[in-house]
Protein backbone atom coordinates (compact mmCIF):
# COMPACT_ATOMS: atom_id res chain seq x y z
CA UNK A 1 0.00 0.00 0.00
CA UNK A 2 1.40 3.32 -1.08
CA UNK A 3 1.62 5.95 1.69
CA UNK A 4 -0.86 7.50 -0.24
CA UNK A 5 -3.46 5.45 -0.35
CA UNK A 6 -2.25 4.51 3.76
CA UNK A 7 -3.12 8.18 4.33
CA UNK A 8 -6.65 8.11 2.87
CA UNK A 9 -7.33 4.87 4.63
CA UNK A 10 -6.45 6.53 7.89
CA UNK A 11 -8.60 9.50 6.91
CA UNK A 12 -11.26 9.41 9.45
CA UNK A 13 -9.68 12.11 12.05
CA UNK A 14 -11.23 14.52 14.09
CA UNK A 15 -12.18 15.64 17.55
CA UNK A 16 -14.85 15.01 20.18
CA UNK A 17 -14.41 11.15 20.35
CA UNK A 18 -16.60 10.04 23.38
CA UNK A 19 -15.41 7.49 26.12
CA UNK A 20 -17.40 4.79 24.83
CA UNK A 21 -15.86 4.97 21.40
CA UNK A 22 -12.59 4.87 22.80
CA UNK A 23 -13.38 2.43 25.58
CA UNK A 24 -12.53 -0.94 23.15
CA UNK A 25 -9.52 1.51 21.62
CA UNK A 26 -7.65 1.16 24.88
CA UNK A 27 -9.09 -2.46 25.70
CA UNK A 28 -6.73 -3.25 22.73
CA UNK A 29 -4.05 -1.00 22.44
CA UNK A 30 -4.09 0.79 26.24
CA UNK A 31 -0.83 -1.16 26.98
CA UNK A 32 0.46 1.69 29.39
CA UNK A 33 -0.46 1.75 33.16
CA UNK A 34 -2.18 4.81 32.93
CA UNK A 35 -3.99 4.40 29.92
CA UNK A 36 -7.48 4.11 31.50
CA UNK A 37 -6.67 8.08 32.73
CA UNK A 38 -7.53 8.45 28.75
CA UNK A 39 -11.46 8.62 30.11
CA UNK A 40 -11.33 11.04 32.87
CA UNK A 41 -14.01 13.81 32.55
CA UNK A 42 -13.23 17.06 31.64
CA UNK A 43 -10.76 16.17 28.56
CA UNK A 44 -11.18 16.12 25.11
CA UNK A 45 -10.05 12.92 22.68
CA UNK A 46 -8.75 13.25 18.95
CA UNK A 47 -8.85 10.10 16.49
CA UNK A 48 -10.69 7.60 15.01
CA UNK A 49 -12.71 5.19 16.64
CA UNK A 50 -11.32 2.75 14.82
CA UNK A 51 -7.51 3.40 14.62
CA UNK A 52 -6.74 5.35 17.97
CA UNK A 53 -6.60 8.35 20.13
CA UNK A 54 -4.90 11.11 21.38
CA UNK A 55 -6.89 12.24 24.71
CA UNK A 56 -5.41 15.93 26.03
CA UNK A 57 -6.68 18.62 28.34
CA UNK A 58 -6.77 22.69 26.83
CA UNK A 59 -5.76 24.58 29.58
CA UNK A 60 -5.89 28.22 29.76
CA UNK A 61 -2.78 30.08 30.62
CA UNK A 62 -1.95 34.12 30.19
CA UNK A 63 0.54 32.94 27.76
CA UNK A 64 -2.64 31.22 25.58
CA UNK A 65 -4.26 27.87 25.61
CA UNK A 66 -1.82 24.69 26.02
CA UNK A 67 -3.15 21.02 25.27
CA UNK A 68 -1.65 18.74 27.60
CA UNK A 69 -1.54 15.39 26.25
CA UNK A 70 -0.93 13.01 29.56
CA UNK A 71 -0.53 9.76 28.41
CA UNK A 72 0.69 7.93 25.73
CA UNK A 73 -1.40 7.47 22.58
CA UNK A 74 -3.48 4.75 22.62
CA UNK A 75 -3.00 3.30 18.94
CA UNK A 76 -1.28 0.77 17.03
CA UNK A 77 2.64 1.25 17.15
CA UNK A 78 2.52 1.05 13.17
CA UNK A 79 0.28 4.34 12.98
CA UNK A 80 1.15 6.46 16.27
CA UNK A 81 3.57 8.89 14.44
CA UNK A 82 0.61 9.75 12.00
CA UNK A 83 -2.12 9.92 14.43
CA UNK A 84 0.63 12.74 15.94
CA UNK A 85 0.65 14.35 13.25
CA UNK A 86 -3.17 14.73 12.52
CA UNK A 87 -3.43 15.96 15.70
CA UNK A 88 -0.78 18.60 16.01
CA UNK A 89 -2.26 19.92 12.63
CA UNK A 90 -5.70 20.09 13.46
CA UNK A 91 -6.30 20.78 17.02
CA UNK A 92 -5.40 23.98 17.92
CA UNK A 93 -3.25 25.64 20.34
CA UNK A 94 0.56 24.49 21.40
CA UNK A 95 0.82 20.85 22.66
CA UNK A 96 2.77 19.76 25.94
CA UNK A 97 2.38 16.10 26.21
CA UNK A 98 3.90 14.38 29.54
CA UNK A 99 3.37 10.92 31.26
CA UNK A 100 4.84 9.68 28.16
CA UNK A 101 6.94 6.83 28.11
CA UNK A 102 9.73 6.18 25.29
CA UNK A 103 7.42 4.78 22.91
CA UNK A 104 6.38 8.18 22.14
CA UNK A 105 9.18 10.02 22.75
CA UNK A 106 10.83 9.42 19.17
CA UNK A 107 7.99 10.43 16.98
CA UNK A 108 7.60 13.24 18.72
CA UNK A 109 11.57 14.17 18.47
CA UNK A 110 11.07 13.96 14.82
CA UNK A 111 8.15 16.14 14.95
CA UNK A 112 10.56 18.87 16.60
CA UNK A 113 10.09 18.68 20.14
CA UNK A 114 12.56 18.70 22.84
CA UNK A 115 12.01 15.41 25.87
CA UNK A 116 13.12 15.70 29.31
CA UNK A 117 12.83 13.29 32.04
CA UNK A 118 9.42 14.41 34.34
CA UNK A 119 9.54 11.00 36.53
CA UNK A 120 9.04 7.69 37.41
CA UNK A 121 6.60 5.07 37.30
CA UNK A 122 6.63 2.14 39.85
CA UNK A 123 5.98 -1.16 38.66
CA UNK A 124 5.83 -4.77 40.48
CA UNK A 125 5.31 -7.93 38.44
CA UNK A 126 3.13 -10.13 40.86
CA UNK A 127 4.11 -13.44 40.64
CA UNK A 128 7.57 -12.54 41.69
CA UNK A 129 6.37 -10.12 44.74
CA UNK A 130 7.15 -11.53 48.38
CA UNK A 131 7.89 -8.89 51.11
CA UNK A 132 11.28 -11.01 52.25
CA UNK A 133 14.85 -9.02 53.74
CA UNK A 134 15.47 -6.26 55.61
CA UNK A 135 13.81 -3.37 53.22
CA UNK A 136 10.37 -4.66 53.13
CA UNK A 137 9.71 -4.82 56.68
CA UNK A 138 7.53 -2.36 56.98
CA UNK A 139 5.65 -3.82 53.84
CA UNK A 140 5.34 -7.38 56.12
CA UNK A 141 3.87 -5.32 59.06
CA UNK A 142 1.11 -3.92 57.06
CA UNK A 143 0.44 -7.40 55.47
CA UNK A 144 -0.44 -8.44 58.98
CA UNK A 145 -2.75 -6.11 59.95
CA UNK A 146 -5.67 -8.17 59.59
CA UNK A 147 -4.46 -10.58 62.32
CA UNK A 148 -3.27 -8.22 64.69
CA UNK A 149 -6.40 -5.75 64.68
CA UNK A 150 -9.10 -7.61 63.18
CA UNK A 151 -9.78 -5.83 60.03
CA UNK A 152 -10.76 -7.79 56.42
CA UNK A 153 -10.74 -6.81 53.07
CA UNK A 154 -13.58 -6.78 50.38
CA UNK A 155 -13.88 -6.61 47.25
CA UNK A 156 -17.05 -4.92 46.50
CA UNK A 157 -18.73 -2.80 43.62
CA UNK A 158 -19.35 0.59 44.59
CA UNK A 159 -23.31 0.09 44.45
CA UNK A 160 -22.79 -2.15 47.52
CA UNK A 161 -20.75 0.10 49.90
CA UNK A 162 -22.59 3.35 51.44
CA UNK A 163 -21.51 5.99 48.97
CA UNK A 164 -21.72 8.81 51.56
CA UNK A 165 -18.85 6.60 53.82
CA UNK A 166 -16.81 6.26 50.75
CA UNK A 167 -16.76 10.71 50.56
CA UNK A 168 -16.55 11.14 54.19
CA UNK A 169 -12.74 9.42 54.21
CA UNK A 170 -12.28 10.92 50.97
CA UNK A 171 -12.94 14.20 52.05
CA UNK A 172 -10.78 14.07 55.38
CA UNK A 173 -8.57 12.06 53.76
CA UNK A 174 -7.65 14.94 51.49
CA UNK A 175 -7.56 17.53 54.66
CA UNK A 176 -3.96 15.83 55.52
CA UNK A 177 -2.50 15.97 51.74
CA UNK A 178 -1.03 19.31 50.36
CA UNK A 179 -3.87 20.08 47.48
CA UNK A 180 -6.99 20.29 49.98
CA UNK A 181 -9.86 21.94 48.44
CA UNK A 182 -9.97 19.48 44.78
CA UNK A 183 -8.76 16.32 43.21
CA UNK A 184 -5.87 16.18 41.40
CA UNK A 185 -6.05 15.36 37.48
CA UNK A 186 -4.18 14.01 34.36
CA UNK A 187 -1.18 12.42 36.29
CA UNK A 188 -4.26 10.72 38.35
CA UNK A 189 -7.58 10.13 37.89
CA UNK A 190 -10.02 11.81 40.32
CA UNK A 191 -12.33 9.08 42.34
CA UNK A 192 -15.73 7.78 41.01
CA UNK A 193 -18.13 6.81 44.00
CA UNK A 194 -20.31 4.34 41.44
CA UNK A 195 -19.08 1.41 39.09
CA UNK A 196 -17.05 1.37 36.59
CA UNK A 197 -16.07 -0.22 33.52
CA UNK A 198 -12.95 -2.55 34.86
CA UNK A 199 -12.55 -0.73 37.71
CA UNK A 200 -11.80 -3.28 40.62
CA UNK A 201 -12.64 -1.62 44.72
CA UNK A 202 -11.00 -3.44 47.53
CA UNK A 203 -12.59 -2.24 51.16
CA UNK A 204 -11.14 -2.51 54.61
CA UNK A 205 -13.28 -3.07 57.38
CA UNK A 206 -12.73 -3.35 61.00
CA UNK A 207 -14.48 -5.93 63.54
CA UNK A 208 -17.29 -3.85 63.78
CA UNK A 209 -17.87 -3.65 59.89
CA UNK A 210 -16.71 -0.23 59.90
CA UNK A 211 -15.46 1.41 56.50
CA UNK A 212 -11.86 2.23 57.35
CA UNK A 213 -10.12 2.62 53.38
CA UNK A 214 -9.90 1.05 50.28
CA UNK A 215 -7.54 1.55 46.92
CA UNK A 216 -9.40 1.74 43.63
CA UNK A 217 -7.47 -0.30 40.76
CA UNK A 218 -7.49 0.40 37.12
CA UNK A 219 -6.85 -1.67 34.69
CA UNK A 220 -4.57 -1.99 31.32
CA UNK A 221 -4.50 -4.25 28.81
CA UNK A 222 -2.73 -6.10 26.07
CA UNK A 223 -4.22 -7.01 23.30
CA UNK A 224 -7.77 -7.36 24.64
CA UNK A 225 -6.26 -8.84 28.15
CA UNK A 226 -6.20 -7.48 31.12
CA UNK A 227 -2.29 -7.53 32.32
CA UNK A 228 -1.96 -5.32 35.40
CA UNK A 229 -3.78 -2.81 37.40
CA UNK A 230 -2.83 0.48 38.58
CA UNK A 231 -3.37 1.44 42.20
CA UNK A 232 -4.85 4.79 41.21
CA UNK A 233 -7.27 5.85 44.16
CA UNK A 234 -5.96 5.08 48.15
CA UNK A 235 -7.83 7.03 51.02
CA UNK A 236 -8.21 5.83 54.47
CA UNK A 237 -10.01 7.76 57.19
CA UNK A 238 -7.27 9.52 59.05
CA UNK A 239 -8.33 9.14 62.50
CA UNK A 240 -9.59 5.63 62.38
CA UNK A 241 -7.68 3.53 60.82
CA UNK A 242 -4.10 2.07 61.82
CA UNK A 243 -0.87 3.09 59.74
CA UNK A 244 -0.08 0.50 56.88
CA UNK A 245 -3.49 0.20 55.99
CA UNK A 246 -3.58 1.44 52.21
CA UNK A 247 -0.29 -1.21 52.16
CA UNK A 248 -2.41 -3.92 53.71
CA UNK A 249 -5.45 -3.54 51.15
CA UNK A 250 -3.02 -3.35 48.11
CA UNK A 251 -1.24 -6.78 49.47
CA UNK A 252 -4.50 -8.41 49.79
CA UNK A 253 -5.54 -7.37 45.98
CA UNK A 254 -2.58 -8.33 44.86
CA UNK A 255 -2.66 -11.72 46.13
CA UNK A 256 -6.23 -11.86 44.68
CA UNK A 257 -4.74 -10.62 41.15
CA UNK A 258 -1.89 -13.51 41.96
CA UNK A 259 -4.61 -16.16 41.85
CA UNK A 260 -6.83 -14.73 38.73
CA UNK A 261 -3.13 -14.90 36.32
CA UNK A 262 -2.46 -10.97 36.47
CA UNK A 263 0.74 -10.24 35.51
CA UNK A 264 1.57 -6.39 37.31
CA UNK A 265 0.57 -3.91 39.63
CA UNK A 266 1.72 -0.66 38.61
CA UNK A 267 1.72 2.05 41.78
CA UNK A 268 2.01 5.14 39.21
CA UNK A 269 4.45 7.85 38.59
CA UNK A 270 5.64 9.76 40.75
CA UNK A 271 6.37 13.41 39.21
CA UNK A 272 9.97 14.68 39.48
CA UNK A 273 11.51 11.42 41.12
CA UNK A 274 14.72 10.91 39.76
CA UNK A 275 15.24 13.99 37.31
CA UNK A 276 18.82 13.34 35.36
CA UNK A 277 19.81 14.53 32.26
CA UNK A 278 19.02 12.87 28.96
CA UNK A 279 20.61 13.51 25.72
CA UNK A 280 19.08 16.87 24.09
CA UNK A 281 17.21 17.56 27.17
CA UNK A 282 15.97 21.44 27.46
CA UNK A 283 18.73 22.33 30.70
CA UNK A 284 16.34 24.77 32.12
CA UNK A 285 13.03 22.90 32.49
CA UNK A 286 15.73 20.04 33.90
CA UNK A 287 16.67 22.48 36.57
CA UNK A 288 13.31 23.35 37.18
CA UNK A 289 12.47 20.18 37.91
CA UNK A 290 14.64 19.28 40.08
CA UNK A 291 14.61 22.48 42.55
CA UNK A 292 10.28 21.51 42.92
CA UNK A 293 11.38 18.37 43.55
CA UNK A 294 13.46 19.40 46.57
CA UNK A 295 11.95 22.47 47.69
CA UNK A 296 8.28 22.34 46.23
CA UNK A 297 6.96 19.54 48.97
CA UNK A 298 4.85 22.89 50.33
CA UNK A 299 2.97 22.53 47.02
CA UNK A 300 2.86 18.34 46.63
CA UNK A 301 4.40 15.51 48.34
CA UNK A 302 6.70 14.33 45.53
CA UNK A 303 9.75 13.11 47.77
CA UNK A 304 7.44 10.89 50.36
CA UNK A 305 5.60 10.10 47.91
CA UNK A 306 8.51 8.52 45.64
CA UNK A 307 9.64 7.20 49.11
CA UNK A 308 6.59 5.48 49.99
CA UNK A 309 6.01 3.85 46.38
CA UNK A 310 10.02 2.43 46.37
CA UNK A 311 9.19 0.01 49.42
CA UNK A 312 7.33 -1.99 47.16
CA UNK A 313 11.20 -2.56 45.48
CA UNK A 314 9.92 -2.97 41.99
CA UNK A 315 10.62 -1.97 38.55
CA UNK A 316 11.54 2.00 38.26
CA UNK A 317 10.75 2.82 34.17
CA UNK A 318 11.43 6.66 33.43
CA UNK A 319 8.47 8.84 31.93
CA UNK A 320 9.18 11.87 29.98
CA UNK A 321 7.72 15.34 29.22
CA UNK A 322 7.81 16.57 25.23
CA UNK A 323 7.80 20.73 24.57
CA UNK A 324 7.75 22.30 21.29
CA UNK A 325 8.70 26.00 21.24
CA UNK A 326 7.16 26.40 24.61
CA UNK A 327 9.06 28.63 27.32
CA UNK A 328 9.84 27.43 30.41
CA UNK A 329 7.53 29.29 32.40
CA UNK A 330 4.79 28.36 30.61
CA UNK A 331 5.40 24.59 30.48
CA UNK A 332 5.71 24.79 34.32
CA UNK A 333 2.83 27.20 34.92
CA UNK A 334 0.23 24.69 32.46
CA UNK A 335 1.47 21.79 34.57
CA UNK A 336 1.27 23.05 37.57
CA UNK A 337 -2.31 24.19 36.90
CA UNK A 338 -3.77 21.38 34.33
CA UNK A 339 -3.13 18.96 37.11
CA UNK A 340 -4.64 21.21 40.14
CA UNK A 341 -1.46 21.42 41.82
CA UNK A 342 -1.58 25.46 41.52
CA UNK A 343 -5.62 25.50 42.33
CA UNK A 344 -8.49 24.33 40.31
CA UNK A 345 -7.67 23.65 36.87
CA UNK A 346 -9.26 26.22 34.06
CA UNK A 347 -9.99 23.68 31.31
CA UNK A 348 -11.76 24.86 28.11
CA UNK A 349 -14.52 23.11 28.68
CA UNK A 350 -15.18 20.11 26.54
CA UNK A 351 -18.44 18.86 24.88
CA UNK A 352 -20.34 15.72 24.22
CA UNK A 353 -20.07 12.25 26.20
CA UNK A 354 -17.10 12.32 28.54
CA UNK A 355 -18.73 9.30 31.10
CA UNK A 356 -16.61 6.15 31.60
CA UNK A 357 -19.69 3.36 30.66
CA UNK A 358 -20.92 0.99 32.88
CA UNK A 359 -20.80 -2.36 31.55
CA UNK A 360 -24.59 -3.66 31.32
Amino acid sequence: MTILMKQQFLGDWREGLSAAQCRPLIQHYGRQSSAYFNLQSDVRRFGDPRLGFVAYAPVNTLLGRVNIVFANPVCAPSIQSLLLRQCLEQVPGQFLFSGIDDSVTGDLQALGFTINAMGTEFRVRIPAFDTVGRDKKQLRHAGNLGRRCQLRVREQQAREVDTRQMERISRHWRQHKRVRSHELRLLTRPPVFSDEWGVRRFYAYDREDRLLGYVFFDPFFENGNVVGYTANILRQDMEQSPSGLLDFIILEAMECFHREGIEYLSLGISPLHNIEAIPGDNPLIRHVAQFLYRHGNRLYAFRSLAYHKTRYRGEETRWYLASRETSTLKVAWSLLRGTGILGSPDYVQPSGDSSVPVPG
